[in-house]
């Protein structure tokens, strides 16, 4: 009898939700998903292929933190920064890295997620695999795996081509998937600024200096893409309590503000439900 008490309430909060207005949010493509489950609370075009511009390097960042899990690398360990990795645009995120120097695999991680540097990226790729070209092979290898099905990745950093490409399901999947394997991540999208030697950033998160409980991910911005966000945000941080984790990810918003203003929306909203509602997804 309790168990069919609990099923039917489970039925009820179920429809009630689904009855509920989808947040408003003005961007192209979005998802909200619950971190623990990787359920999908609420979207809108989920699966539309949209270029991801930096949010690429939450990608770039997974694989270099597998390499670190099996050993192969080293945070500690420090790379030669080639001249292929140089970046010579100036509208390229950079942390100014110089031919020859050598830098460690940390300082490169933050710079990566911390400050959003195309540099950092590039110089990471090579220490994976190699070259750009192979470190892009192994990106599509390793997101068919994660069961990223309808994305595409030409390089590290997320620079526009026709051949790079994702969608916001197959990004929340991502996010989903580093939050569970690597919570160290989030030592580094939780940062709130970037020194390294006299090159100093703030975090391009604005979400991170809100009220909202954020510790990342990452932002990204090309013309091609419009303004994207992939955020992070845990409830009951208290050590008696599991901690809920939400992320949100927002593509093709029209400017800067409305990125982080969807974000924040999304992330009120997952706040604002009933945990046994978010299950029943």
């Amino acid at each position: 009898m309790e168990c069919l008490k609990g099923l039917l309430l489970l039925f009820v909060c179920f429809f009630c939700v689904k009855a509920q207005a989808l947040p408003s949010v003005n961007a192209l493509s979005w998802v909200l998903l619950d971190a623990s489950s990787g359920q999908i609370l609420a979207e809108l075009n989920k699966d539309q292929p949209l270029p991801p511009a930096s949010l690429t390097k939450v990608m770039t960042a997974y694989m270099v933190l597998s390499e670190i899990r099996e050993g192969r690398l080293s945070r500690r360990d420090r790379a030669k920064v080639s001249a292929s990795a140089i970046v010579h645009r100036p509208e390229e995120s950079s942390m100014f890295l110089k031919v020859g120097e050598s830098v460690s695999v940390d300082e490169l991680l933050r710079g990566l997620i911390v400050a959003s540097a195309n540099d950092a990226a590039l110089v990471l790729a090579e220490v994976v695999s190699g070259s750009q070209r192979a470190f892009a092979k192994q990106m599509n290898k390793t997101a068919q795996g994660l069961g990223m099905t309808q994305s595409l990745f030409a390089n590290a950093s997320g620079l526009y081509t026709d051949k790079h490409y994702s969608t916001a399901k197959d990004l929340g999947l991502l996010a989903v998937r580093i939050s569970q394997e690597f919570p160290e991540y989030f030592e580094y999208s939780s940062s709130k600024d970037l020194t390294f030697r006299d090159f100093h950033k703030k975090n391009t998160n604005d979400l991170l200096f809100s009220k909202l409980p954020v510790d990342g991910m990452k932002t990204g911005h090309i013309k091609a893409a419009g303004w994207c966000v992939m955020v992070s945000a845990r409830k009951n941080k208290r050590p008696d309590k599991k901690s809920e984790r939400y992320i949100a990810v927002v593509l093709g918003a029209p400017s800067n503000q409305d990125r982080f203003a969807a974000g924040r929306i999304l992330l009120e909203f997952a706040f604002s439900q009933p945990r046994i509602v978010k299950e029943a997804f």
